[in-house]
């Protein structure tokens, strides 16, 4: 009877020991895949922060070329200024003849005032006075024959 329980007990600790290690196995395989995903996670996280960095880094070129192109462009209308405007030491030759420039001179000094060009426009904007009151035309008759014309 001895050999027995001796079995007994064997086979009894041998599924103990069969379940207790399948448990610790599947405990560790979890915590295993738990540390391959916060690894992974990690990995993105800095693949996110480099990604970013690159962004802010591309922007910031961008705006740089953006600011030396409005300087550039500053640069050429100031350029551009001084070829069109005219300074005071400097000749410059007239777009319109002198006799031209002269007439367009005289025409806008002679020019009306501000309040009689708006008074003009106000007159060219009002109804023209040839507008008959009342009924004329083909409109003008008996009520009673439109009523006809009407009904028909």
């Amino acid at each position: 009877m001895s050999t027995a329980i001796w079995i007994t007990l064997l086979v009894v600790t041998a599924v103990a020991s069969f379940f207790i290690g399948s448990l610790i196995t599947k405990r560790q395989y979890e915590h295993d895949e738990l540390e391959k995903e916060v690894e992974k996670a990690q990995g993105d996280l800095e693949q996110f922060k480099q990604d970013v960095a690159d962004h802010v880094a591309h922007t910031n070129k961008l705006v740089n070329k953006m600011q030396d192109s409005y300087v550039q462009l500053v640069k050429h209308m100031e350029e551009t200024n001084k070829l069109l405007v005219a300074e005071k030491n400097v000749e410059v030759v007239p777009f319109f003849s002198q006799e031209a420039t002269e007439i367009l001179s005289e025409t806008r000094n002679n020019d009306k005032t501000r309040s009689e060009l708006l008074a003009r426009n106000a007159e060219l904007q009002a109804a023209p006075a040839d507008f008959v009151t009342g009924e004329s035309g083909i409109f003008r008759g008996n009520s009673s024959e439109n009523k006809q014309t009407e009904s028909a």
